[in-house]
């Protein structure tokens, strides 16, 4: 930002070198005027630009604030500090004094990438001459917004083989505020634990300066469904305003138990010999057993020894009962494991 010359140097100028040409005989060190005991205006500059200002920095970037400090590039003197906004080719600047080391632009858009520059400029009778800038460029937060993060760490435990201990650990913000949020646990789906307000983790402002470290949470319970089956636990992050609620993170565990019982079973009868059929149902039994009933399922008895597990699910298996058995004779397949065992529903013969 250079200031012109004052129209009165630059007459002074044209004059003395007229002047110059006409006394073409005298000395050259008298030609010049600015070698004389009081030279004119234009025989003087504006001072050198400052240095460049060092350790620029984002300390906030929220949706339409944008926090910036810097340090002085030298002890040189400085008339003003100027910082330049430039939004897709769009250029604002505003003027600050000499001394400013921080500026906080109020008026920033959301959720758009934002270049800054900052430089000094310093000034003398004779003009202004600005200093190098130094830039940067942040991305503003968008708004609304949905919270963001993350949740880890799951440990188990069991005790007595019939609950178990997590631990999950993480953070979550919401850019919709600084503060920290709630976040709750999820078991298949149904809030079962929370919420939970988040509390300091230390990474979380310099990633996201400006939001501070109240962000992280650490998630513990002691429960598991006794529904047999696998069952899925997640870590959802509570929206504050615009936008939805999050799963930061999920985790899923088995609980085991009797076998599924076997379906479709059909008894035919063929002379001295009955014909026991059954689908699978179950991927987990160890064996199973044939049973009949001669008593309209009041009592069963078990016939032969244990069978082999059927390989994978909805196999169609059958066996055979050599025994003379009575129209209404019932049977049905129990399937066992470790956890116990399991009943089908009876078939009978005709």
């Amino acid at each position: 930002m250079h200031v012109a010359r004052p129209l009165a140097a630059t007459a002074a100028l044209a004059a003395a070198l007229t002047g110059g040409l006409v006394a073409g005989a005298a000395p050259a060190s008298a030609l010049s005027p600015c070698a004389g005991y009081d030279p004119p205006e234009w025989c003087f500059s504006p001072p050198p630009g400052p240095a460049a200002p060092t350790a620029l920095k984002a300390s906030a970037v929220l949706q339409t604030q944008v926090s910036l400090t810097w340090t002085h590039g030298s002890t040189a003197a400085r008339e003003a500090y100027h910082v330049t906004r430039t939004v897709d080719g769009l250029r604002t600047t505003v003027d600050l004094t000499g001394s400013a080391t921080s500026y906080t632009d109020s008026s920033a858009p959301a959720g758009t990438r934002v270049t800054y520059s900052v430089h000094a400029s310093a000034c003398n009778l004779y003009g202004c001459t600005d200093g190098a800038a130094t830039s940067l460029t942040v991305t503003t937060r968008p708004s609304p917004a949905s919270p963001v993060g993350t949740a880890y760490g799951w440990s188990t435990r069991s005790w007595n083989g019939s609950e178990v201990y997590y631990s999950m650990s993480g953070w979550a913000i919401d850019w919709d505020t600084t503060a920290p949020i709630d976040v709750v646990l999820l078991s298949d789906g149904v809030v079962s634990g929370g919420p939970v307000k988040a509390q300091a983790a230390a990474s979380t402002n310099s990633a996201n300066p400006g939001y501070g470290d109240s962000h992280g949470f650490t998630l513990s319970w002691l429960r598991k469904s006794p529904v047999k089956g696998t069952h899925t636990s997640c870590v959802k992050a509570v929206n504050v305003a615009g936008g939805r609620d999050a799963i930061l993170g999920c985790f899923s565990y088995v609980t085991p138990g009797a076998p599924s019982p076997a379906t479709s079973v059909t008894a035919a009868r063929s002379g001295s010999s009955v014909t026991v059929g059954f689908t699978d149902a179950a991927n987990d039994e160890t064996g199973w057993f044939l049973q009949r009933s001669t008593d309209g399922g009041a009592t069963w008895l078990q016939v032969g020894a244990q069978q082999p597990a059927v390989a994978g699910v909805g196999r169609r298996s059958s066996v055979l009962d050599y025994s003379t058995v009575a129209a209404g004779t019932c049977y049905r397949i129990l399937m066992v494991n470790s956890h116990g065992q399991t009943p089908s529903a009876p078939g009978c013969t005709a």
